[in-house]
């Protein structure tokens, strides 16, 4: 049955509740608006069933590591009630914390337990033998005093039976942090102590913590999040479909998720600027490829200024005929059609895109040059270099970079709508 709105002021109010569903800027919060990512979660919630493992999540930026540590709590607690009389199982204690550069262990923790509060039994003042109830913070109920140890925080959580403690963004943290979570997770695991510390980063951040004690990997669950998978993305537009009562047509579904090239953030960027230029130009709930094509040009403009940045130090220059942008793009098509598992491409897996960008025949000496300064301080350093001068490899630093890349494409006339589409599609 064909979709439709009434009247135009149907289609503003479709255009505004588009924000609560498609979150580009903000992790995801909520568990029904959470997509995929069901394999990653029970194994969150089989080592917080199991006192003595802790869990390290690691991946890329972009692949949506903050969404899923919000989604935890949610997810823990409908697990633990599921099948039991509501109101049966004590709701579990779920703490999460955001790390900040300079962030050490005394400072992460102060935040963690400054969340929790302690009733206190003291005698009322007066004649009569009556006491009186307060509450106290963790350092007034432990006698914490100065930076939190080790030792400090085994005490408390050993009296916080199935707590769990989230440090989001770990890697922002100070030098020295890592050696002493390494710490704390094998003295929790020695001891059985009934909580789980659930700890959220790069990749680095699991070689840190293991560096000194290579025992605690019996105590670690690494959990690597990779880039969403085809269908965990169009789980994303589904959800969308069925929360707003839109559609969106099979060719702007498959270009929404082909060019978000696994990373939830513009799948959540682009499918906002598509829903809204069906809903606003053509007044329709039926979201077609037209739509994907103009939301990329408008997706462009509301892209992290971060990325927006590195991609404009990658590619100015003064000289018109200079090429990095056209260079960079071809890059960015070599990376989304790659097979490598980290994501690395050759220089030889350049050349064929290239060609078509330019619309003539190029070699590899007439980039080369170009992929050695990508690779560059006064480039931004936005391609990674491996191996030896005969047979260098290359990757996005920021995979970030690849879909804005693309857009930035259609935006700027570098490519036609049709011709990205095409050459996406070489790439399936």
């Amino acid at each position: 049955m064909a979709l439709t709105l009434d009247v135009y002021d149907d289609a503003l109010a479709l255009a505004a509740r588009a924000s609560k569903v498609f979150q580009p800027r903000t992790p995801i919060t909520t568990k029904d608006l959470f997509a995929g990512r069901w394999g990653e979660l029970t194994k969150v919630s089989d080592a917080v069933n199991q006192p003595g493992l802790h869990v390290v999540i690691y991946g890329e930026r972009g692949v949506g590591k903050t969404s899923l540590a919000n989604v935890v709590r949610p997810t823990i607690r409908a697990l633990d009630q599921f099948g039991k009389p509501k109101g049966e199982i004590p709701e579990r204690l779920v703490i999460k914390s955001i790390g900040t550069t300079g962030d050490t262990f005394s400072t992460i923790w102060d935040k963690l337990l400054s969340e929790i509060t302690w009733p206190i039994e003291e005698d009322a003042i007066g004649l009569t033998n009556a006491v009186k109830q307060r509450f106290a913070t963790t350092r007034e109920a432990f006698t914490l005093k100065g930076d939190i140890t080790v030792d400090n925080v085994r005490r408390v959580l050993a009296v916080l039976p199935g707590s769990v403690f989230i440090i989001d963004e770990f890697d922002r943290t100070a030098d020295g942090t890592s050696k002493q979570f390494t710490d704390l997770i094998k003295t929790l695991s020695d001891l059985s102590v009934d909580c789980t510390v659930i700890i959220v980063g790069v990749s680095e951040t699991v070689g840190s913590l293991v560096a000194d004690h290579e025992s605690i990997n019996r105590a670690l669950v690494q959990i690597p999040l990779p880039r969403m998978k085809a269908e965990e993305l169009r789980a994303i537009l589904t959800n969308a479909e069925k929360t707003l009562e839109v559609e969106f047509s099979e060719d702007a579904a498959t270009l929404i998720v082909h060019v978000s090239q696994g990373l939830p953030h513009y799948t959540h960027l682009i499918g906002l600027h598509a829903l809204r230029n069906a809903a606003l130009k053509r007044v329709s709930p039926m979201i077609e490829r037209t739509d994907v094509l103009e939301a990329l040009k408008n997706a462009v403009k509301e892209a992290e200024q971060t990325v927006t940045q590195k991609h404009s130090t990658a590619t100015h220059s003064s000289h018109k005929d200079a090429l990095y942008r056209q260079v960079l793009l071809a890059c960015a098509l070599a990376a989304a059609r790659s097979h490598d598992p980290l994501g690395y491409f050759n220089p030889s897996e350049v050349v064929e895109p290239l060609n078509k960008i330019l619309k003539r025949d190029v070699t590899i000496a007439t980039f080369t040059n170009h992929l050695g300064e990508f690779s560059q301080d006064k480039r931004g350093k936005v391609l990674e270099k491996d191996g030896q001068p005969w047979g260098f490899r290359y990757r996005f630093h920021d995979p970030l970079l690849v879909p804005f890349a693309f857009m930035n494409a259609v935006e700027g006339g570098l490519l036609s709508g049709d011709s990205l589409v095409q050459m996406l599609n070489e790439n399936v």
